[in-house]
């Protein structure tokens, strides 16, 4: 059987608290921007990921910090803090 990647067919929960789903977050991004395709969107979560991680931005500090179109900037940011608020803020 060919392994499929983890957004593929149903899923009911998220990733498990204190970790970072590529893959989940990318559904996420196209859900709001659905011209993306799923490597493209992959790429840019795990970019501002990256950004998130190393220098503890979100919000408005990632957007900027992010070299895309703003519009696409705002997309991918706001799943990258959402991501972080979810998974990995103290409750």
């Amino acid at each position: 059987m060919e392994p499929k990647s983890y957004s593929s067919g149903e899923r009911v929960f998220g990733p498990p608290n204190g970790t970072f789903d590529a893959d989940w977050a990318a559904t996420a991004l196209r859900s709001n921007r659905p011209e993306l395709d799923h490597p493209t969107s992959v790429r840019l979560v795990e970019q501002a990921w990256e950004l998130l991680r190393s220098q503890d931005l979100r919000g408005e500090r990632l957007t900027a910090a992010l070299d895309l179109e703003p519009g696409l900037a705002a997309a991918v940011s706001a799943v990258a803090t959402e991501t972080a608020e979810l998974y990995l803020d103290p409750r």
